[in-house]
């Protein structure tokens, strides 16, 4: 299990940006995770690779990107089903894997593996409803807070899944064209259903994938699923590319990856750990940020940063003396 010294906490500056303390302790935290989930996988023959940011930064920095406060990987979606529920089992029973097909009511078209279910709010009556693997002791919030470096933050790493996209450009054009329809759908789903325009479409979609949508409070949940099983109506014999689905409806460039990029793996550095990513990896990032992908730009990720943020405001008001 892989050991953090105190030392790796100090805050610290990489090309001209801070990295402060309580971000150091968040890596911590994914970078704990990262190990367990490596090696869990490791033992049960499943092959994940570093992907997006992460993977850009364990080519360009051997570590982080900077300005980066989270830890992509991915895998190919047949392992991506089995290794849900195989971390839900091996994992610290205080960690959460969330996603389609272990969370109810879940809307994100990847998983989320985390550190602790809830924030470590301060109450120290409050108490983890897991216990641990290796007795009956119930763990308090402040005890899992103790675990990981003293933040109390809920913390992770997203896991993607790799679906196949069909060789025949006909197949590609409308299987990307149906999915990009239900994750509209879903995406913009209190837009759609304000306007009028929602029942219409679900109709069209109906009619189209010859499936039958409950008209209840899981509706959304349940065109999350449809977009995802659409994501998998091709299999790896009809395919020599994948991608994570989701990349076709919010990106304008093609998002496709040669599943021949990921026939061998390699390890390299990622801060003190050695961590898988494709042999042509080169080839990857090229596809995810063109081919200057060695030169920094610091732009803007997909959430605010830092991404604990919103918890510790969260945290300060509950803790804000009553007036």
């Amino acid at each position: 299990m892989i050991k953090i010294p105190d030392e790796y906490f100090k805050s610290e500056t990489r090309l001209d940006f801070e990295i402060t303390e309580t971000m150091k302790r968040a890596w911590g935290i994914q970078l704990t995770l990262l190990d367990q989930v490596m090696e869990i996988a490791d033992r049960h023959h499943i092959k994940l690779w570093l992907d997006y940011g992460s993977l850009l930064g364990a080519v360009r920095h051997n570590g982080y990107v900077p300005w980066d406060d989270d830890i992509d990987i991915c895998m190919e979606r047949p392992n991506y089903m089995r290794f849900l529920f195989i971390l839900e089992k091996e994992l610290p029973e205080y960690c959460r894997v969330r996603s389609f097909y272990t969370t109810p009511g879940y809307t994100e078209p990847k998983a989320f593996i985390s550190n602790r279910d809830k924030l470590d709010i301060g109450l120290k009556e409050t108490i983890d409803i897991a216990k641990s693997k290796n007795d009956d002791h119930s763990l308090t919030e402040s005890e899992i807070t103790d675990i990981y470096y003293g933040l109390p933050y809920v913390a992770g790493i997203d896991l993607y899944p790799l679906d196949y996209a069909p060789k025949n450009q006909e197949k590609w054009n409308l299987i990307r064209q149906i999915y990009i329809a239900v994750y509209d759908l879903a995406m913009r789903f209190e837009d759609y259903k304000a306007s009028g325009e929602l029942e219409g479409y679900l109709v069209q979609i109906e009619e189209l994938l010859n499936v039958s949508l409950e008209r209840d409070e899981n509706l959304r949940f349940s065109l999350w699923k449809l977009a995802d099983s659409v994501a998998q109506m091709t299999t790896r014999a009809e395919a020599d590319s994948m991608l994570w689905y989701p990349d076709t409806a919010m990106r304008t460039t093609d998002m496709r990856r040669p599943i021949s990029a990921y026939n061998e793996t390699i390890l390299t550095d990622f801060e003190m750990l050695k961590a898988p990513i494709p042999a042509d990896f080169k080839g990857v990032l090229s596809i995810c940020y063109g081919e200057g992908y060695m030169t920094p730009v610091r732009a803007g990720g997909t959430h605010e940063y830092p991404f604990y943020k919103v918890q510790q405001e969260y945290i300060d008001n509950v803790n804000k003396p009553q007036q």
